[in-house]
């Protein structure tokens, strides 16, 4: 199975956007409008990996609370947090070491295509050592 993007996000204007530019740069995307639905998505996986772009969001069980409850499931998926919070730095606090990278909407997309390869990496890295 090949690495994969998984993004997460209620904002189906941004799922669509980003889904486009990655499927255009070659990238596997599965995307979800909460985590619940990747959690469905990911139980039909032996291993989770890739990167996953996760909005910190404030609707349901917000993407912090999620990660908190739920990181140590994908360890070989390194997260790249979204959010549309003013203070990012007040976001990086809360996610501690589960968060890759953290970024704030609106996106800065040449950084975020940067992280979004490390991360990709990353998760090659972690598959290999497994294995």
């Amino acid at each position: 199975m090949s690495a994969k993007i998984w993004l997460i996000d209620e904002d189906l204007s941004l799922r669509e956007a980003l889904s486009f530019l990655l499927k255009a740069m070659e990238y596997e995307v599965a995307d979800f409008a909460a985590p619940a639905a990747f959690d469905r998505a990911a139980a039909q996986q032996h291993a989770v990996h890739g990167c996953l772009l996760l909005d910190a969001g404030r609707q349901t069980k917000g993407g912090l609370a999620w990660l908190a409850e739920q990181e140590a499931r994908f360890p070989l998926l390194p997260v790249i947090i979204m959010t549309d919070d003013a203070s990012v730095e007040a976001c990086r606090h809360a996610a501690g070491d589960s968060a890759f990278g953290v970024f704030a909407k609106p996106l800065d997309i040449e950084p975020l295509l940067d992280t979004i390869r490390l991360a990709m990496q990353e998760s090659e890295q972690r598959m290999a050592a497994v294995r």
